[in-house]
């Protein structure tokens, strides 16, 4: 009899660390809703060309510092630039076809 209730305190005690556990758990995996997209107008200007174009992309709100850009000749003599935001490691890559055409990827 004097088991029976050991092992009956035992089990309520191990229950309820962990029910106690689950709520500290779950209170630590709170969602926190990330910054909202924002749009941001990039001034594209391929290195081998005289025009520059402002482009609109959206972009995640956590990326609050200005891009690098690095360009790269493509094929069929596309110019393709990538935006690269440090802070958040988004990028998004502009492609210019040869005749000024301007495409958005990412």
């Amino acid at each position: 009899m004097f088991r029976l209730r050991n092992v009956a305190a035992i089990a309520v005690i191990a229950l309820g660390t962990l029910a106690g556990t689950a709520e500290i758990s779950s209170a630590n995996n709170c969602c926190v809703c990330p910054p909202a997209p924002i749009q941001t107008t990039l001034c594209v200007a391929p290195p081998c060309s005289c025009c520059s174009q402002n482009v609109t992309v959206c972009i995640p709100g956590c990326c609050t510092e200005a891009p690098t850009v690095c360009w790269r000749s493509g094929a069929f003599g596309r110019q393709i630039g990538t935006y690269t935001w440090a802070c958040c490691g988004h990028t998004v890559k502009v492609v210019v076809n040869r005749r000024g055409a301007v495409k958005v990827r990412g």
